[in-house]
This record gives C-alpha cells, sequence and structure tokens, in this order.
C-alpha cells in the first residue's frame, strides 16, 4: 500500500484512542494502573503533537488563506495539553476525574485533521515533502 501522511496519521489517531479508553476502563477501579495508562497515554499524546508541530507545519507551507487551519490546530493542541494537566493533578489528588470534555476535544480535533488537513496534505504536498514527514513521523512514534 502507497504510504501517505493520512494513513500514518489516522492509525497513530486511532491508537491514542486506543490508549485513552484503556486508560477509561480502569479509572474508576485501579488508580496505580489508571496513573500508569495515562501517563502511556499522555506521553503518545505529546509525540503526536511534536510530529505535527515541528514535523508537519514545519514542513508544510500553508496558503495565506489556510493559516487559520494551522493556528486552530495549534490553539486545539493547548486546550487539549490543558485538559490532560487537569486530568493529571487530579489523579495525583485521588480527586474526581471527568474526561468527557478531553473526550469531545480529540474527537472534533482528530476528525478535522482526519478529514480535512491530512488530505490536504497529501495532494499538495511534494512527494519528497511527504517523504520527509512520513519518515521523521515514523522514527518518532517509533521511539
Amino acid at each position: 500500500m502507497h504510504k501517505t501522511i493520512k494513513n500514518l496519521m489516522d492509525k497513530e489517531h486511532r491508537r491514542i484512542d486506543f490508549l485513552l479508553e484503556e486508560f477509561e476502563k480502569v479509572l474508576n477501579k485501579d488508580l496505580k494502573k489508571a496513573k500508569e495508562l495515562f501517563s502511556k497515554f499522555s506521553w503518545n499524546l505529546e509525540k503526536h503533537f511534536y510530529i505535527e508541530e515541528k514535523v508537519i507545519f514545519t514542513i508544510y507551507n500553508s496558503p495565506k488563506n489556510e493559516d487559520d487551519d494551522l493556528d486552530e490546530l495549534l490553539k486545539e493542541h493547548k486546550e487539549i495539553q490543558w485538559e490532560l494537566k487537569k486530568i493529571k493533578e487530579n489523579l495525583e489528588n485521588n480527586a474526581k476525574i471527568n474526561i468527557l470534555k478531553l473526550k469531545t476535544f480529540l474527537k472534533s480535533h482528530s476528525k478535522f485533521e482526519d478529514e480535512i488537513f491530512y488530505p490536504k496534505l497529501d495532494e499538495n504536498l511534494s512527494p519528497s515533502e511527504k517523504e520527509i514527514i512520513i519518515d521523521r513521523a515514523e522514527e518518532e512514534i517509533k521511539s
């Protein structure tokens, strides 16, 4: 199968969603396991954001009329990171944890990327730019 940015990042979204589901399953049952799973989920989500911000966004020179897309994605990253911080603090303090807001943010964010942003990259970037992004993203995912 021909490698695309969309396929690679879709796969990453599914993996991150799976990790969040695993965290949610144990959240109110096993605090120690919940902390471990949340740490793994957070680490993988941070790597995902790193791939987007330091690899994709730096290679993709968006047309001026599309700069809003990048600004919105960066804003969403900050909102999601804020939710992660609150959940981590609540885990550390054994406080009640609600992940609905995080799940809602992630679902909306992923939907835009999967349906609009990544396909646009695959369509508009040169083969060499796509290859660089895919190679660097795969390298980061494996680390």
